[in-house]
């Protein structure tokens, strides 16, 4: 009986033996996927630390930019105003031009006009003789 308990003893032990080792390679296999899962999610949240910090970045620079259109909107709207001032002044100066140009026209045309009334005069009137130098006399002689 000694040798049966003795040899359950030892088919047990190795048995257990065998379990332990079993265990302890699937308890390995767990511990190493723990640690790269430690690791994946250590990764994980450097790069979204990394990518937060860059959000960061550029939210900032947009606001930056958003404040530069802001006042390149300003500067245009000021722009456009003195532009259609520039516009009023140019197109009155052109009517003013046209007027002038209109009052010269007219001014010509009257010159033009009493010019001609005049040379009209001078070939109307008489041609008068020349004046002649008349004989001075003497009396005496």
């Amino acid at each position: 009986m000694k040798d049966i308990i003795l040899t359950i003893s030892i088919l047990l032990a190795v048995g257990l033996g065998v379990v332990v080792v079993c265990l302890a390679q699937k308890a390995q296999k767990a511990g190493k996927s723990l640690e790269e899962e430690r690791y994946s999610r250590m990764v994980a949240e450097e790069t979204l630390q990394k990518n937060d910090a860059k959000l960061t970045t550029l939210q900032e620079e947009l606001k930056d930019n958003q404040v530069k259109m802001a006042k390149i909107a300003d500067v245009l709207e000021q722009e456009k105003g003195v532009n259609s001032d520039f516009k009023k002044q140019y197109d009155e100066l052109n009517e003013a031009k046209a007027d002038l140009q209109a009052k010269l026209d007219v001014v010509l045309q009257e010159k033009t006009a009493a010019a001609n009334a005049l040379q009209a005069q001078v070939q109307a009137q008489p041609a008068t003789p020349a004046a002649s130098p008349q004989p001075t006399t003497t009396a005496g002689h």
